[in-house]
């Protein structure tokens, strides 16, 4: 796919599939850096229980300790398996022809849905709490996803409209924002089918959220920002917070 290619679609679209941005390996080290940390939550609070796998690991210590999972999760941003997503020639060479040199990389993690769903986010766009007004996200899945199993859910060219005017939403205790939900109606929403290792690349102001996880599997996936520094108001304003503020 030549990046010529990629930053048409993502101009016209609001957003690019990258099929293989990763490898199997790839994936398999972003996991094992996850589990890593979970383990050593675990064995901080027991010894003796045995495992099948991470979604056993996780669910278990989410139900014995939910405030430690909470903060191995936070922990786990600072994993440097990480990055070398981040480091990926192909990706990288498609940032610097779309910023016009290198952004500013932020916030890279692991995200987790189970089927509670607890933290699915409201079709929203990335608005508030970032570094820079022009940005691109970027959406990986750990295992391969559907509408089916859950997914994420895009409107197609929605970036076009700007920004638009967000709510706050409570869902299940998770406060989350989200487009007023009469901006987008009557839109179609598509739902991304993609194997594990495959990517979206999206601009900021697309519409997008989550689709429910309907299955018993923990859905894993990847997720960072990309920054252009002239769209940080941090720095041209010396007023302005290092992040965008949100508005209620």
């Amino acid at each position: 796919m030549k990046n010529k290619f990629v930053i048409k679609k993502i101009n016209e679209d609001g957003f690019v599939i990258i099929k293989k941005l990763i490898n199997k390996k790839e994936v398999k080290e972003l996991l094992n850096g996850f589990e890593t940390i979970i383990d050593y939550c675990i064995s901080l609070i027991s010894k003796k229980n045995k495992f099948k796998n991470l979604d056993q690991k996780y669910l278990w210590l989410q139900k014995r300790n939910n405030k430690l999972r909470k903060r191995g999760y936070d922990i786990s941003r600072f994993h440097p398996s990480l990055y070398k997503v981040i480091f990926s020639s192909k990706l990288k060479s498609i940032l610097k022809k779309y910023f016009k040199g290198s952004p500013l990389i932020d916030a890279p993690q692991i995200r987790v849905n189970d089927s509670s769903n607890t933290r699915l986010l409201p079709m929203h766009q990335e608005v508030y709490g970032q570094l820079s007004s022009n940005m691109l996200a970027l959406w990986l899945p750990l295992s391969n996803v559907s509408p089916n199993d859950g997914t994420l859910g895009l409107i197609k060219s929605s970036h076009k409209k700007g920004q638009l005017k967000h709510k706050f939403y409570k869902i299940k205790n998770f406060k989350a924002h989200g487009v007023l939900k009469k901006l987008y109606r009557d839109s179609k929403i598509t739902k991304v089918t993609l194997k594990a290792g495959d990517a979206v690349l999206f601009h900021h102001n697309l519409i997008h959220g989550s689709i429910p996880n309907k299955n018993r599997k923990l859905r894993y996936n990847y997720i960072v920002r990309f920054n252009d520094i002239t769209g940080v108001k941090y720095l041209s304003n010396l007023r302005s917070p290092l992040r965008i503020p949100q508005k209620n």
